[in-house]
């Protein structure tokens, strides 16, 4: 495979294969209405449009869930305690999306002058619902802002603006969703087992990033300019953090479909490891 190209196609297809092959395994015991069930965070605004005009601006990730076998369970600040309780009790997964930035005030920092918008009711709702994953041993999956939040769950900071606050000898453009880098991926880290190589040209939407790393995390990816592309928290549990949006890239290099693969594969392994239990999800 050219070095700076997506994950072998021919690979991914087999990848693809041996989770359908696991998918028919789990027949005999999974129904299709209790396919993996995972969380995935709406803001209030993006609720309410699905709910009054049923506009899904997170249409990629549910197709992306989809379409590996997982059905999406909304969980969004519109929704009462209760509902966020009953919603969590049914996931078997947790993707956390990308979006706006994370506030400073999480990880114990000034607001920056060139910190964009932010919603600490969207950042407590998601610690929240990464806190319940935590405790009841659920699959994660960060994406951009979710790869960000994760780093600051665990106890660990952020650049608050890549193009003022960090310096390096290579010139890597963030940001602009047009864009595409290469980046480094870490062998024997979860990310190098997904995509089988240590080189891939990836999109680019952020201008923010991991800073201090937490604690129990490690990179598994890097831009040629030092930027964390990839993090993971080693252990029998699937947390994972990417800075780029593999959904974005399915259609035109189905390779990056292997992450959704791998998660919605381990929500269903999750799911096989519950037992029936009192689960009031009132997690602090």
């Amino acid at each position: 495979m050219p070095k700076h190209h997506a994950p072998d196609q021919s690979r991914q297809i087999r990848h693809r294969k041996v989770v359908v092959c696991f998918l028919v395994l789990l027949a005999p015991w999974v129904t299709s209405a209790e396919t993996p069930g995972i969380g995935l965070i709406y803001t209030a605004d993006q609720a309410e449009r699905l709910d009054a005009k049923n506009r899904d601006a997170l249409d990629e990730y549910r197709r992306a869930i989809e379409e590996n076998g997982g059905r999406v369970i909304v969980i969004a600040p519109t929704q009462s305690l209760d509902v966020v309780v009953e919603a969590l009790a049914q996931c078997d997964g947790l993707l956390v999306p990308g979006g706006i930035d994370v506030d400073p005030m999480f990880y114990g920092e000034p607001r920056y002058e060139y910190l964009e918008k932010t919603d600490a009711e969207l950042d407590a709702l998601e610690f929240r619902a990464l806190r319940y994953a935590a405790d009841h041993g659920l699959p994660v999956l960060g994406i951009c802002r979710g790869h960000q939040l994760l780093n600051v769950f665990g106890g660990g900071s952020l650049i608050q603006d890549i193009p003022t606050q960090h310096t390096a000898d290579e010139n890597v453009g963030h940001r602009g969703g047009t864009k595409r880098h290469p980046i480094s991926i870490v062998e024997d880290s979860i990310l190098h087992a997904i995509f089988r190589v240590t080189r891939i040209v990836v999109n680019t939407y952020h201008h923010q990033a991991v800073k201090q790393l937490a604690p129990g995390f490690i990179v598994s990816a890097r831009t040629d300019d030092g930027i964390v592309e990839g993090i993971e928290r080693p252990g029998q549990r699937f947390v994972v953090g990417v800075q780029f949006h593999p959904e974005k890239m399915r259609d035109d290099a189905p390779g990056f479909n292997a992450i959704y693969a791998r998660f919605v594969a381990e929500a269903a392994r999750a799911k096989l490891r519950k037992v029936p239990t009192s689960r009031t999800g009132n997690q602090e």
